[in-house]
């Protein structure tokens, strides 16, 4: 049964990724960053930066996210954030020609360097050693080098094989130039194993111990049956959720629709696109409820026209042995 459950979620796995990639992810991006920019100027910047970061991650090609992602670090007084972003958006700018943008980058990045914490993390080689900051590795060429950090609470982690792990934090004050030393690991406690040995191990009997029963299984025809209803079964399910997501779009669309005076069907460009999202979901709906339904009632002729298996199990004293039919 578990064989069945993990080709299961593999099979779903691979049947749902392709569907995430061709969703059109720009309207996810234009709301974060528009709700980015509302929070950023109503001045409540601990709130509005993870918004443009997230809309920066979805899509790295947007110079205005990350200028806006970067002075929205610089008033939350996030300083070796922003200015690790102008640096990036400056040069982001020069290779897209726009001279305006790269000035503004190199004006915010320039004017934020003195104002920078420091801190330095030192630690001493040691095999398999990993040093994190924040959760972040520590390349070990940066060891013992002040590097810009944010003003706050750091915390500083670090393991290796057979050592036991350490965990310390250090507080940065704005314009500080902070070091933390990380001490050499303590072994790990050796782990005892027990030594006993049972008698049946040390002296095994001659004579055959558990004679073989038959024992009821699966073959390898039902349990593909089983897998290709499960998929039928998930593939139903995701045609559901696209039928779902098509009413909503549609019935949102309606907001923009037959205003002033027009037709029903008469939209404006977000109702327009409202509308064609809510196709598109109809169409992935009616492909993956047909497909998911075929796979399902093939998958139940599958397994119940399977031949039954049994399974039989024996041990000599010395060795298990298993044997049966599928």
């Amino acid at each position: 049964m578990r064989q069945i459950v993990w080709s299961s979620l593999f099979v779903t796995a691979m049947l749902v990724a392709p569907i995430a990639r061709a969703q059109d992810s720009s309207a996810t991006v234009e709301a974060l960053f528009n709700e980015g920019k509302r929070l950023k100027d109503q001045g409540n910047f601990s709130e509005a930066c993870p918004k443009f970061l997230a809309s920066y991650n979805l899509d790295p090609k947007r110079l205005g996210t990350l200028l806006n992602l970067a002075d929205c670090y610089e008033k939350n007084n996030q300083l070796a954030s922003a200015w690790a972003r102008f640096i990036e958006a400056r040069t982001a700018a020069q290779r897209a020609n726009q001279e305006e943008r790269v000035k503004y980058a190199s004006d915010h990045a320039a004017a934020l360097e003195p104002k920078l914490s420091k801190l330095a993390v030192n630690a001493k080689a040691q095999p398999g050693l990993v040093v994190t900051l924040d959760g972040v590795t520590v390349d070990p060429g940066a060891y013992g080098v002040s590097l810009a950090s944010d003003a706050g609470v750091h915390k500083i982690a670090a393991r290796a094989p057979d050592k036991q792990p350490w965990t310390g934090e250090v507080k940065v004050g704005s314009g500080d130039k902070k070091s933390i030393d990380v001490p050499t690991l303590e072994d790990a406690p050796a782990q005892t194993t027990s030594t006993s040995t049972s008698n049946s191990i040390a002296s095994p009997r001659s004579d055959t111990v558990g004679a073989a029963k038959p024992g009821g299984g699966m073959s390898g025809r039902a349990i593909t049956g089983l897998v290709l209803a499960s998929v039928g079964v998930v593939g139903v399910g995701v045609g559901v959720v696209f039928g779902v997501t098509a009413l909503g779009k549609k019935s949102d669309s309606a907001a923009f629709c037959g205003l002033n005076g027009r037709g029903p069907n008469d939209c404006t460009t977000p109702g327009v696109a409202l509308r064609s999202d809510a196709m598109s979901a109809g169409t992935m709906s009616t492909v993956f409820i047909a497909a998911g339904g075929v796979a399902t009632v093939a998958g139940l002729v599958v397994f119940f026209t399977a031949p039954k298996s049994t399974v039989t199990v024996g041990f000599d004293g010395r060795q298990v042995n298993v044997g049966g039919t599928f």
